[in-house]
């Protein structure tokens, strides 16, 4: 088990992970999920398009400077095209590995700037 502890208990640091599970905020997720700083929304069950209206929606709200499309050996880049209307919001996206993507997303968050992770599990 990987384990990061973060000091800030108002931020959703991802606080410990293996490959089939995350833990934020002393609660364990094992469904694809997308994770901001202080929410965490269940994808589960959304198709594509409808993971692209919550990113549209969620940048409305926040104006997201960053979004990270974490997978397991970053599988998510090989289907790059069910990002095509996320990319064309033009914020900044990328596509990482499970465990890159949660470092990352911890050190976006420490430096206060709005990130989505978008984890996905499945």
């Amino acid at each position: 088990m990987k384990f990061h502890e973060m000091t800030d208990k108002e931020l959703n640091y991802i606080s410990a992970y293996e490959e089939n599970w995350l833990k934020i905020n002393n609660k364990r997720y094992n469904k694809s999920i997308i994770v901001l700083p202080n929410e965490v929304l269940s994808i589960e069950k959304l198709s594509s398009p409808d993971v692209a209206q919550l990113i549209k929606e969620i940048h409305k709200e926040r104006n997201l400077e960053l979004i990270i499309v974490a997978s397991k050996n970053n599988i998510e880049f090989t289907r790059i095209a069910q990002y095509k209307e996320i990319i064309s919001m033009q914020i900044g996206i990328e596509f990482m590995k499970l465990e890159s993507g949660y470092r990352t997303f911890n050190i976006t968050m420490s430096e206060l700037r709005e990130a989505a992770l978008i984890v996905a599990l499945n």
